[in-house]
């Protein structure tokens, strides 16, 4: 081993290894196959040794949940306050979107790489569901909610949100990831019309 590569990994804070481990496994994820980003792949693209993955991470799936962790709450702060009872679903709805099509265009290769991945590998599968199931379930809840109050009619809360949601997931990788000049603006009012007529005829 190579002295100088040894005093530096002695020397490495846990926050900034941890963090070195996970660029690395975004970056291999956006090049190769799900199947071929494995814990040996990926520490070899770190200077850390392979044993200290296991230092920081349990597990290939608990690196992958705390990937999309960050983008996971950055996505909640915009939608949650949308979300609580009461409060009318349309109110902020514009602006809400415009910041979540610009997260997307920032995080939307390593989100992109994610949900391809999780058909058919099965630890990207289960962070993909972390990641995705929370938002359902809220956005379930809150057309439940919307229903209840009699502002949205004829529709079913849970097959109607994991619709929609499905939906702005591929237009937002559609208009957002890999295209020159995307326009997160224009996307997100494509998608509020969308939404406004599925869900208030209007």
């Amino acid at each position: 081993m190579n002295p100088t590569t040894e005093r530096k990994r002695r020397r490495r804070r846990p926050e900034v290894a941890e963090r070195e481990i996970l660029e690395a496994a975004g970056r291999l994820l956006t090049e190769r196959p799900a199947n071929e980003v494995t814990v040996g792949a990926i520490m070899e693209a770190t200077t850390l040794s392979r044993k200290s993955f296991y230092v920081y991470f349990d597990n290939r799936y608990d690196l992958l949940r705390k990937l999309v962790e960050p983008l996971a709450a950055e996505r909640d702060a915009i939608i949650d306050p949308l979300l609580r009872p009461g409060v009318d679903m349309a109110t902020g709805a514009r602006e809400a979107l415009v910041r979540l099509a610009q997260l997307y265009a920032t995080h939307g290769r390593l989100l992109r790489a994610l949900a391809e991945a999780s058909s058919e590998d099965h630890e990207a599968k289960q962070a993909w569901r972390d990641f995705m199931d929370p938002v359902i379930e809220a956005h379930s809840a809150k057309i439940a909610d919307e229903i209840e109050r009699g502002r949205i009619r004829g529709i079913e809360a849970e097959p109607t949100a994991r619709a929609l949601i499905g939906m702005n997931l591929q237009y937002f990788f559609d208009e957002l990831v890999d295209v020159p000049d995307p326009d997160p603006d224009a996307t997100a009012e494509t998608l509020l019309v969308l939404w406004s007529r599925a869900l208030y005829g209007a």
